[in-house]
């Protein structure tokens, strides 16, 4: 079966909960890695005329129903709000919104507020759609109940909510035994079989558009050079330039030059891993490309470090990182000065990696969001450590980092 038969069936089910008469909540079991891909599934099903629904994603923690539900109203409101304009245009007008009745628990409110705008819009509209993919989850049973709450209230048959849940940790384990109006999918294929279902695509001659070739190239390359065949991967990366430069796609070959330059870096090839970066780099700031530009820059600071250009080496890493800064990306501006830390060590420039390593703690100490957790706890501690092994005793840091850093 080929890859792109995975997602026709995948894409089938989500149509299929759509126009559903009785399944109000559907659950997507799916990896993090593979959330891109399903939300792009997402996009294409919003814009598909023959499925024309209005979606509405929400990503707020959960820690009580109550504050939950409280933000989902205030979402609804904010999402019609901003929604109106844009359909304005195409001729569609939505209703008012109904009158809330403050008696009600805000569940209740939610429950009975989106049903009805629901019920409100017009005919060919189809359903508004929930996305519910909570960044963190405090109150799992209680998340639970509120989900089957959810799925037993609705009321209107264009209303429909897909609830994203963890596929190695679901929190919501077999919910569908607890609500018949639930529905299960699981959103996965292994690393192995999406590798064997590509090449069977690419070389078994399916009806691939030439930008899905592409993409399959790019993604054969990244499965070869995770298995370290970088012979393998150069080829189908060489490949991947030369087609996405004659469809003229810059945003493409800007991507496809980055990732030939990491597999020239990653096996020692210094001065083709340069001349790929420096082009990947080019095409981001003259297409301006802000996305990709920081990483290539830092992986070919990295490059030329090892090629022995400290000075050029140093100056790409200071580009990066302020780049990283400069969209206020803090994990990529904590690695970029991580990484100028250790250039620093190698040159036995004690100082100044000292400086820049306590500039890095003091951003990872800094990010407060719940998103960040995880990554706030390693990264100090990774940082905490070279430290350490620097001969740094840990105290505050100081403001004047961020110049030494740089």
């Amino acid at each position: 079966m080929s890859l792109k038969s995975f997602f026709s069936e995948q894409y089938q089910q989500l149509t299929a909960f759509l126009m559903s008469a009785t399944e109000t909540v559907h659950c997507v079991r799916i990896d993090d890695e593979l959330k891109p891909l399903f939300l792009k599934m997402l996009a294409t099903l919003e814009e598909d005329p023959e499925i024309p629904h209005l979606f509405m994603m929400c990503s707020s923690r959960f820690e009580d129903s109550l504050t939950y539900f409280r933000d989902l109203l205030a979402r609804l409101s904010t999402a019609r709000e901003d929604r109106a304009p844009a359909l304005a245009q195409h001729g569609i007008t939505l209703a008012a919104a109904p009158r809330r009745d403050p008696s009600l628990p805000a569940p209740a409110q939610f429950v009975t507020d989106a049903s009805a705008l629901s019920d409100r819009l017009p005919d060919h509209i189809g359903s508004l759609v929930l996305v519910v993919d909570p960044a963190e989850v405090t109150e799992p049973p209680t998340y639970r109940r509120s989900i089957t709450y959810l799925a037993a209230g609705i009321t209107s048959p264009w209303l429909k909510i897909i609830v994203l849940d963890p596929r190695q940790q679901p929190r919501l384990d077999h919910i569908e035994q607890d609500q018949k109006r639930i529905g299960v999918q699981t959103f996965y294929l292994s690393p192995e079989e999406t590798e064997r279902r590509v090449a069977e695509d690419l070389e078994g001659g399916a009806a691939l558009t030439p930008v899905e070739r592409r993409q399959y190239k790019g993604l054969l390359a990244g499965f070869a050079f995770a298995n370290k065949d970088y012979a393998r991967a150069t080829r189908l990366q060489g490949d991947w330039v030369r087609e996405a430069e004659a469809a003229g796609d810059v945003s493409e070959v800007a991507n496809a030059y980055y990732s030939l330059g990491n597999t020239y870096l990653a096996q020692g090839a210094f001065a083709e891993a340069a001349n790929a970066l420096c082009r990947a780099c080019d095409l981001c700031v003259n297409r301006k490309l802000p996305a990709l530009a920081p990483f290539a820059y830092t992986n070919l600071g990295i490059t030329l470090h090892r090629q022995g250009d400290s000075e050029h080496a140093l100056e790409s890493l200071k580009v990066a990182r302020d780049m990283f800064r400069a969209q206020n990306q803090r994990p990529g501006e904590a690695y970029v000065v991580d990484t100028l830390a250790q250039l620093y060590v190698r040159e036995g420039r004690r100082e100044e990696a000292e400086n820049a390593w306590r500039y890095a703690l003091a951003i990872y100490e800094g990010m407060s969001s719940t998103l960040y957790k995880g990554l706030r706890e390693s990264g100090r501690e990774d940082i905490m450590s070279k430290l350490d092994r620097l001969g740094a005793p840990p105290r505050p840091a100081d403001p004047r980092a961020d110049a030494a850093a740089g």
